[in-house]
């Protein structure tokens, strides 16, 4: 006979690894049972680090990261509920020509009322992206298509317009939705304009421009369901935009 092996206990999950599990489901258990107060914490935290980006462009670029990783506040079964979801095809489209129609009239509008200088926001959009995708001239192009066409719209979108949008509208409904996060995404642009170096007439014209953006694009979540459709949507209108004001300078 052979004598009976050892039971070996299974290895204990290490403690780091475990307080984060607890963390994250602390934080998705909280913003179940309180999506706005969750909404407005992770907001608080979302503006604080972009709008410190205006004087820190390391700040600029976690905040980016900070804005993709507010998805962790959901569980998985959630994410269809706030927009993370696939869209028909016809309402994206008329969500997106009334996203575009919305960029232009406020481009138009500040070229208007604030002229071709720096006192108008939409002039200084090259140079913003420019600091972020530095190099070769055609690298950095590329870089800029990416970053506008791609990259900014899908996280803040998935943000704005998915997570503290779902947040919002369980609460209030679907106006308030709108409202509410078409003024927490301009107010965040500050952060990109108006405050380094400090210009009252960019300030005056970024955030009416953007929120009147974001609420183009919160119309077009309504109707699509979707976030995704509404980062389609902002992807269009920026490379647009980029492109009138490259052209116009």
């Amino acid at each position: 006979m052979t004598a009976d092996r050892p039971v070996v206990a299974p290895a204990a999950p290490a403690p780091a690894t475990t307080g984060r599990a607890r963390t994250l489901h602390r934080l998705r258990r909280h913003h179940r049972g309180a999506p706005l107060s969750s909404a407005a914490r992770v907001f608080a935290v979302l503006a604080a680090v972009r709008i410190a980006g205006a004087v820190s462009l390391p700040l600029m670029v976690i905040s980016v990261g900070l804005s993709a990783a507010v998805v962790a506040v959901l569980d998985r079964a959630d994410w269809a509920a706030a927009g993370l979801r696939r869209f028909r095809l016809l309402p994206a489209l008329a969500g997106t020509g009334l996203v575009v129609l919305a960029y232009a009239d406020t481009v138009f509008a500040s070229r208007a009322a604030f002229g071709r200088g720096h006192d108008n926001w939409t002039s200084l959009v090259p140079e913003l992206f420019r600091q972020m995708a530095p190099g070769q001239p055609v690298v950095a192009g590329i870089a800029m298509v990416l970053c506008m066409g791609v990259l900014v719209p899908l996280v803040e979108e998935v943000c704005y317009r998915g997570v503290l949008y779902r947040a919002v509208e369980r609460g209030r409904g679907t106006l308030a939705a709108i409202t509410a996060t078409s003024a927490g995404w301009a107010l965040v642009h500050l952060g990109d304009y108006g405050l380094n170096p400090l210009n009252g007439w960019v300030i005056c014209g970024v955030l009416p421009s953007v929120f009147a953006m974001g609420v183009a694009l919160g119309v077009c979540r309504a109707w699509t369901g979707s976030a995704l459709a509404s980062a389609l949507a902002q992807g269009a209108a920026n490379l647009l935009l980029l492109a009138w004001v490259l052209w116009a300078r």
